[in-house]
């Protein structure tokens, strides 16, 4: 959790303000429809509105871009803003909202303002561009009266409002006495996030929390995963250890790097998830229809016996009968076999033979089908499952080629415009276990080039029958069961099932792997191989 509150915004604004003052805007790119970035020369300024995280921070990592042509607001804040210097950051009392002012010359030699209202509120978050007046230029969203919940007008030209917020007594007004009698602090103090409230038990702590600097932390547990990320003076119940940091900067960078949520990074995952999981779906749905169809036409048998029953007794038909009982030799009883009346005796029977025949082919194409079908569900939950586990832009990027390659993303959707097609490299990953390099895949493609170019000899690793990488060690090391564990151990991790799972990793000879004609990237059969159970 990256945790900011009112009065961590309050420290932030003065960290920001120190590193952009008077430096002037030379470039601003959007790289996502919620994600804005202003270019201070070298400095990256991204402002996130995203409902999963929105943030303001000097970004270290170059994002890609994913739109493919300019949006409008972009086009307003560089007609309104390149060239225009930051020269002060307010907060709006103690809420979570920032205003940014700009003075820009323009080309009449007038000195013009502008101000950028940044307001961090989750799924409600903005970004407001305005004159010095507040008249509202333009939005990156633009909510009509039934959805923004102060009931607030975007329309270009209109006075921007500020949030109608319930009353709340500013911290520095805060008295030992009021304190005493609060029983919520939430209710009462304006700025104060619940984490702040809950781990404040003194009017002491309270001020010390106020009048210390900025102290950037992150806690971990006994994981070494992120659970707590501050700057101020607090800290969670349960934790392991901490990392420090001399700027809110580095950690908030640091944060985004580990927990993969950077701006870019998370919307080309949740695309490519998206159209995944649409796929998924819809094959399911195929499957089910498949499964009821073959369900309804399994008693095709039952159509040639009464062909044949029919037949013994076709002279005593005549047209215009609806339907006739006669002997069921096949069962030792009588049956009803109804019939067509506009059909002659004989018309009649062969469109029960007909109809055995249909039914018939019917379901053993169904039968062929389902087993595509299913195969085709194995593979999308595989991609899925590298979706999840990816940890790179790069990554994600390989797994779209795949996507678009199949024919699950289409081209249209292609997440970035390229002028020139680029051509995607292979990158085939590696990881250090008890001292042995091992190889593996982070998608389909990648899977395929790694046993494409394996020897013969080297040795595979696979979850059975679970979707997760394809490993790959080479045939000159001397595997004991406890490395063979480790690997296998791995490979169970490269899968998307939960901590403390139990996994069968298959095992076997590159030689003894067969990919059929036209099957998907990643397929592979094979019918040697050794198993290990592991825990995941």
């Amino acid at each position: 959790m990256l945790y900011f509150d009112g009065i961590s915004l309050n420290k932030y604004k003065d960290e920001l303000l120190s590193e952009l003052k008077n430096v002037t805007i030379n470039k601003i790119t959007q790289p996502t429809e919620l994600t804005t970035i202003l270019h201070f020369g070298k400095k990256q300024f991204l402002i996130s509105c995203s409902p999963t995280l929105s943030i303001c921070y000097l970004s270290t990592n170059r994002e890609i871009n994913l739109l493919n042509e300019e949006r409008v607001f972009q086009l307003n804040l560089k007609k309104y803003l390149v060239g225009a210097r930051l020269i002060q950051i307010e907060q709006v009392e103690f809420d979570r909202i920032l205003l940014f002012h700009f003075s820009k010359l323009n080309e009449l030699g007038e000195i013009k303002n502008y101000k950028l209202f940044f307001e961090m509120m989750g799924k409600h978050s903005n970004l407001i561009l305005t004159d010095e007046n507040d008249k509202i230029i333009d939005s990156i969203k633009r909510f009509s009266l039934d959805i923004d919940r102060n009931n607030r007008v975007f329309f270009i030209g209109s006075q921007y409002e500020i949030p109608n917020f319930e009353k709340k007594l500013s911290p520095t007004s805060l008295t030992e006495s009021i304190f005493n009698k609060t029983d919520n602090l939430l209710e009462v103090v304006e700025g104060i996030g619940k984490a702040t409230a809950n781990f404040i038990k003194t009017f002491e702590q309270f001020k010390k929390i106020l009048a210390t600097p900025i102290n950037p932390k992150i806690y971990l547990n006994e994981y070494n995963e992120i659970i707590f990320a501050t700057i101020l003076n607090i800290e969670p119940k349960n934790f392991s250890s901490v990392i420090e940091f001399s700027t809110t900067t580095e950690m908030i960078n640091y944060y985004l790097e580990n927990k993969n949520l950077s701006s870019t990074f998370k919307v080309l995952q949740d695309k490519l998830l998206s159209a995944t999981k649409k796929e998924i779906k819809r094959v399911e749905k195929i499957i089910l229809n498949i499964d009821k169809e073959i369900e309804d036409k399994q008693d095709f048998h039952r159509y040639k016996e009464l062909g044949d029953i029919l037949a013994s007794s076709l002279y005593q038909l005549k047209k215009g009968m609806e339907r006739v009982e006669l002997y069921d030799f096949y069962n030792d009883k009588n049956c009803i076999i109804e019939l067509d009346v506009k059909l002659y005796p004989q018309a009649n029977l062969e469109k029960l033979y007909k109809k055995h025949s249909k039914y018939k082919k019917s379901i053993e194409f169904n039968k062929k089908r389902l087993i595509e079908m299913k195969d085709n569900l194995t593979y999308l939950k595989t991609i899925e499952t590298f979706i999840i586990n990816s940890d790179s832009n790069e990554g994600l990027k390989g797994i779209e080629e795949e996507l678009l390659s199949q024919n699950i993303l289409k081209k249209k959707e292609r997440l970035q415009q390229k002028k020139q097609k680029k051509q995607i490299s292979i990158k085939i990953s590696e990881q250090n276990i008890d001292g042995i390099v091992i190889k593996y895949g982070r998608n389909n493609m990648e899977n395929d080039h790694l046993i494409r170019n394996s020897h013969r000899e080297d040795i595979w690793f696979h979850c059975k029958d679970i979707p997760s990488s394809h490993i790959i060690v080479n045939h000159s090391i001397d595997l004991d069961e406890r490395i063979i564990y480790n690997i296998a151990r791995f490979c169970a991790q490269q899968s998307k099932l939960p901590i403390g799972s139990k996994v069968i990793i298959d095992y076997t000879k590159v030689k003894n792997l067969n990919k059929p004609k036209g099957a998907k990237p990643g397929f592979v059969t094979y019918n040697i191989h050794s198993s290990i159970t592991v825990t995941v």
